[in-house]
């Protein structure tokens, strides 16, 4: 009887159990029909962060944060949108499962979950128009006004932590979220707010005056779904593993213009307002990178990117910018040394070289593949003796450390070297990738051949030791570059180390030129010849600049060009957007070598023309990542993409037997008003898709691919 009764107390209790968390997790994440479980995020607005326009469209570090989970969890995501202190109680009441941004404090350990991993850092600062009198009165100005901050923020924690041990007794004020925070500090109720320095560009016109505090950032999970957590972690941990640099390259892309990082500090705007004019040396003879016109006026990307940075700093009115040019790098570096020039450019990111020459170097400008330039077939003996210009640091001792046994024999001028090549006098020549091209379009060179060297070379400004002022006033210019605008400026000048000249005519039309002496009629032919080379010259180089070598598709300057032509509007065609990316090419690569990855990346680029190249464009836009843009009239995307996928399955190479290609494709008949960039975004994550369930089926880890 004492048994029976056990027995039925324990079910009853059992039942009660299974109720009540029936009941205490109503956000349960379920599977849709397609697999993928629903998650509830909550989605607070914030420049950078979070962002969302007026078509919906999202943005920002957190959103593709957050996507990137997905992809390892399976997560489909349902936003809430409001307010920070709003959602944010919605997480601590299991009302939504996970919220992006939060920072990690004792009080919230104990309401919600957090992560192994962070998402990121975030330092907060105290900020004020540039307009109002406190921009330049300094931070003890500041003591006995009023100060907005979000409530029950990491911004709020730290503002009262920091009043109360700097004594400024200041009047905190908080709100619910930005809206109401900007909007009182628009309508001057509040004299300065609180945020973070990757929220503030220069666009908001405002500026930093302290920094409060700084603190970790992380992904926060309900305390009722600890399931989810445990999911997330794994996620992180994947991430962390194939894509250490992930969290990096997302704050490079949303954050690299922060306001705190073009404003200069105080011993800054000091060392400007007694060095009103800054001069830079140069290397002459180094296009694109700089050079001297007959004028005596400098040339090449430097005059470019300094100008540029300048702009971006807001000192084109307060800072002139001189130019000194020298044949030599160590001529250059002698007059750094000796006060007579402030910067010099280009100097190798080499700190060993640096510090054996006493100077500081800036974060790189700009970095470049290398190249080893010879004559007929490649041998391990076209190493021997390798031709280096007189007085050029960065090809001297990128030479010596890779080619330690080499012979280096020096000429004054970069085509005295390569002629030496041509000539036989020595064996080869390093060449950065921005100038092969150009030189080697020469006539006289056209027998010369390349190899791509695995080391890249990155170049960097230059200062004298002990001058860490203009060092951080010249890091802050190239953090708040444009996106890829070093090697952009290198474009126009590149083209012009391949214009034709006077010796590479006489080459090629050496009979035209002495007939043309004696006889007009001949004159004039030639020069009809002359025009149409020039004008074939530079359609190649063109071609050359918009083609890819190895496939001959369109490259990603191309790709990058129509996608701004089409900017964003919506377009008038039926269009589809292919994403395509091999699957594999690592591990060909790896084992049966670079020529047979170079196999699977043309068979590949083959086949994608032969389906695709009659309805638009085909690009190669990285090493193994392919897109096509495609346009027509009462098209069936989805057989073209079936005949595309039949090709790849059918092709055999000589190293390969077969060749699989992940694929992501969106069309704009899924929705009439979608941008191509949009497109783009959704093709690219339908492409990812794919590609993990290629790994998934094939049982092997991604990254060994």
């Amino acid at each position: 009887m004492m048994r029976t009764k056990s027995i039925q107390w324990k079910s009853f209790w059992l039942a009660i159990l299974i109720v009540t968390v029936f009941f205490l997790t109503p956000s349960m994440i379920y599977a849709n029909s397609n697999g993928r479980m629903k998650v509830k995020v909550g989605y607070v607005q914030s420049a950078n962060m979070m962002e969302r326009d007026d078509r919906g469209v999202k943005s920002g570090l957190g959103y593709e944060y957050l996507q990137k989970i997905s992809y390892y969890t399976n997560w489909e995501y349902e936003y809430v949108y409001g307010e920070w202190n709003d959602i944010l109680q919605k997480l601590i009441a299991g009302e939504i499962d996970v919220m992006a941004g939060v920072s990690k404090t004792e009080e919230r350990e104990g309401q919600m979950l957090f992560p192994d991993y962070p998402m990121g850092a975030e330092n907060y600062y105290i900020y004020v128009y540039d307009s109002s009198p406190l921009s330049t009165k300094g931070i003890q100005e500041i003591k006995g006004r009023t100060i907005g901050a979000n409530k029950d923020s990491m911004m709020e924690m730290l503002l009262r932590k920091w009043n109360k041990e700097g004594g400024y007794n200041v009047d905190i004020r908080t709100f619910s979220g930005n809206e109401a925070l900007y909007e009182n500090f628009d309508l001057n109720r509040v004299d300065a707010v609180v945020d973070t320095d990757n929220a503030i560009t220069p666009e908001d016109e405002m500026v930093p005056l302290a920094r409060i505090g700084s603190s970790d950032y992380y992904l926060a999970v309900s305390a009722q779904r600890g399931d989810l957590l445990a999911q997330l972690n794994v996620a992180q941990s994947k991430i962390t593993s194939t894509d250490p640099n992930f969290v990096k390259k997302l704050s490079e892309k949303y954050f690299s213009n922060s306001v705190v990082s073009a404003q200069m500090q105080k011993d800054e705007r000091m060392w400007i307002e007694k060095h009103p004019v800054i001069t830079i040396g140069y290397m002459i003879d180094y296009l694109p990178f700089s050079d001297v016109k007959r004028s005596g006026e400098v040339t090449g990307m430097v005059a470019d990117v300094m100008n540029e940075m300048m702009q971006q700093l807001h000192l084109t009115s307060s800072v002139t910018l001189k130019y000194r040019g020298f044949y030599k790098a160590g001529d250059m570096l002698k007059a750094l040394k000796a006060d007579e020039i402030d910067v010099a450019f280009p100097v190798n990111d080499n700190v060993a070289f640096a510090d054996e020459n006493q100077i500081f170097l800036s974060s790189p400008v700009i970095t470049t593949a290398m190249n080893l330039v010879f004559k007929g077939k490649y041998s391990s003996k076209k190493t021997r003796c390798i031709a280096v210009r007189k007085g050029n640091e960065i090809q001297t001792s990128y030479t010596i450390k890779h080619y330690p046994n080499a012979k280096i024999k020096y000429y004054e001028t970069f085509e005295e070297a390569l002629d030496a090549v041509r000539t036989g006098d020595a064996d080869s020549i390093i060449i950065n990738d921005l100038r092969k091209d150009g030189y080697l379009s020469h006539a006289r060179y056209k027998q010369l051949k390349s190899v791509r060297l695995l080391d890249y070379s990155s170049r960097c400004l230059a200062v004298n030791a002990g001058n860490n002022k203009l060092l951080s006033i010249l890091n802050r210019g190239i953090t708040n570059l444009p996106a890829n605008y070093s090697m952009l400026a290198t474009y126009p000048y590149t083209g012009r180390l391949g214009s034709m000249s006077v010796e590479d005519f006489i080459i090629e039309h050496w009979a035209e030129v002495f007939i043309s002496i004696a006889i007009t009629v001949m004159v004039l032919t030639i020069l009809g010849s002359v025009i149409y080379n020039i004008q074939r010259k530079r359609k190649m180089l063109e071609t050359m600049a918009h083609k890819d070598s190895l496939t001959g598709l369109l490259n990603r300057r191309s790709f990058d060009e129509q996608m701004d032509r089409m900017e964003e509007s919506v377009p008038d065609n039926e269009m589809l957007f292919v994403g395509m990316d091999l699957n594999g090419l690592k591990k060909a690569n790896d084992t049966l070598g670079h020529a047979a990855g170079d196999e699977l990346i043309q068979g590949a680029a083959s086949c994608m023309k032969s389906v695709l190249g009659q309805y638009g464009q085909v690009y190669r836009t990285g090493g193994d990542e392919f897109v096509a843009i495609l346009q027509g009239k009462h098209l069936n995307w989805d057989k073209i993409i079936g005949e595309l996928q039949k090709t790849f399955q059918t092709w055999k190479g000589e190293r390969n037997k077969s060749l699989s290609v992940a694929v992501g494709y969106c069309s704009n008949d899924e929705n009439p008003t979608i941008t191509p960039r949009e497109m783009m975004m959704i093709a690219d994550q339908r492409l990812y898709q794919d590609k993990a369930e290629y790994y998934r089926q094939a049982g092997c880890d991604r990254r060994k691919r």
